[in-house]
């Protein structure tokens, strides 16, 4: 498509032309009719767009979700150098003839002339001492600490560095090592479980599962997946209300319940969060600062996990912990958590959790913002079917791509995540949302309304399914990012 919004479609080899009033416009047009014939075709498509700001890739699935696989921005137009004329040496004579060079007679040099010189009295030739030198070693390099994050404010980013190149693989071994296994074999997919192909196999039936199914099976072994050592995904948005706590609690729950526990749900929040307001207690009211008294003995080889019950709340449903932020209100001064104690707090959920969810609450300037997004390997950035908020989770996505190399990465990287809080906001609101920040973000995924979200305590098991569906959608998302 162009800049004035004229759109070339190529579907499998049929041209078809179209014209619209902005590229805006062209974009959600192209992406509606790729929504259509995945679900006609129950099948996932990939969408290629290229426009004046580039071009990108789309994976549309037949469930009328879309992620974005790739993204490659506009060549910037270079001007050719001009040529330049090479200077002409003035120190070098001009050479009259050939003849007159090589004619020229060559002096002998007798034996004398070829004798080494000798130093002067005093002076020493360090020939050997070169030699050592040369055949020295070369120091091993030392690795250079991390570079202060000004995004941070001046602190180092303690996330995971990237990971390198993958290395050749090996060659080929013995003939034995090459033979395929006889008991390492992929299985066929099960038979269809859901809907009316599942139904009709519980009556001795083996229909295959649908594309839907099986698009949520892949989803459920990405969520369930285990990886080396702890993730932090950060849930940021300033805005207050925007939906960061109902991400974190489903977020939370789909890794929790499909990948075995070990998740942490964290408020860090410095201001009233509602973290613990809409989980449930185990018991107790301890807090983040109860937590803070005692970080340093959890570090030891005397803690143990099962004694962390005392800080944390444990939702049996979900299978996930809650460390819940300072509640106190009234008379009693609420704890300020600074950076230096996120950074405690963290080392400690790093010990003994995989995965940790933090609500960053609103404070984008605080302290423990800042260290939250320097132990960030994945934001997800909510976004409630409202202009307020988005425009909130716009200027967080922007202050990312404007801040170091992590946070660049980070915002490359992002989850957006719409939340429709109006019935009716899926088809229109939302999805106009989902669209906009298509372009800014890693993947958008689309959560429709469901009344258990919107007050009260939340729980996954409450859900309709189609909710439960799309935040798994918005796991399997975010699971690819860590």
């Amino acid at each position: 498509m162009d800049s004035t919004g004229a759109v070339e479609l190529d579907t499998a080899g049929q041209i078809t032309r179209e014209n619209h009033s902005t590229v805006a416009d062209a974009r959600r047009a192209v992406m509606d009719t790729a929504k259509t014939l995945a679900e006609q075709t129950s099948q996932d498509m990939q969408l290629h767009i290229e426009d004046p700001a580039g071009s990108r890739t789309f994976l549309v699935g037949a469930d009328g979700t879309s992620r974005q696989e790739s993204v490659s921005p506009a060549p910037a137009t270079v001007e050719p150098p001009a040529p330049v004329e090479p200077a002409r040496s003035e120190s070098v004579p001009a050479v009259e003839s050939v003849e007159s060079v090589v004619s020229a007679p060559v002096e002998p040099v007798s034996a004398a002339e070829l004798e080494p010189v000798e130093p002067a009295s005093g002076e020493t030739v360090p020939v050997a001492a070169a030699a050592e030198e040369e055949q020295a070693p070369a120091a091993p390099a030392t690795a250079a600490a991390p570079a202060p994050n000004p995004f941070l404010g001046g602190r180092p980013s303690t996330a995971r560095p990237a990971e390198p190149a993958a290395a050749e693989p090996a060659a080929a071994g013995s003939r034995r090592e090459s033979l395929p296994s006889f008991v390492d074999r992929p299985e066929a997919d099960a038979p269809a479980q859901r809907g009316w192909r599942g139904a009709l196999n519980q009556l001795g039936l083996s229909l295959a599962p649908s594309a839907a199914e099986l698009s949520q099976r892949q989803d459920e072994a990405a969520v369930s997946a285990h990886w080396a050592g702890p993730r932090t995904i950060a849930v940021l948005n300033p805005k207050g209300g925007a939906g960061k706590t109902p991400t974190v609690i489903c977020l939370a729950a789909v890794f929790a319940r499909l990948s075995g526990g070990g998740v942490l749900a964290w408020d860090n929040n410095n201001s009233l969060g509602s973290l613990g307001w809409r989980t449930f207690d185990a018991g107790h009211a301890s807090t983040v600062v109860d937590l803070l008294g005692c970080t340093e003995h959890f570090m030891t080889s005397d803690a143990r996990v099962g004694d962390l019950s005392e800080y944390v709340h444990h939702q049996p449903a979900d299978r996930y912990d809650v460390l819940r932020s300072d509640d106190r209100s009234g008379d009693q001064e609420r704890h300020m958590v600074t950076g230096d104690e996120v950074d405690r707090l963290h080392a400690v959920a790093a010990k003994y959790y995989r995965a940790i969810v933090m609500d960053s609450g609103n404070t984008e300037r605080g302290a423990n913002w800042q260290a939250m997004i320097g132990h960030a390997d994945q934001v997800v950035i909510p976004v409630k079917s409202v202009d307020d908020a988005a425009e909130g989770a716009s200027r967080v996505l922007a202050a990312l791509h404007a801040g170091d190399t992590h946070a660049q990465e980070l915002a490359r990287n992002a989850v957006v995540v719409v939340l429709c809080c109006e019935p009716g906001h899926q088809k229109t609101k939302a999805k106009e949302l989902a669209e906009e920040f298509a372009p800014y973000a890693r993947a958008v995924a689309t959560i429709p309304y469901d009344r258990a979200l919107v007050e009260g305590r939340v729980r996954f098991s409450a859900m309709t399914p189609a909710t439960r569906r799309a935040w798994l959608r918005a796991g399997a998302a975010v699971r690819e990012g860590l």
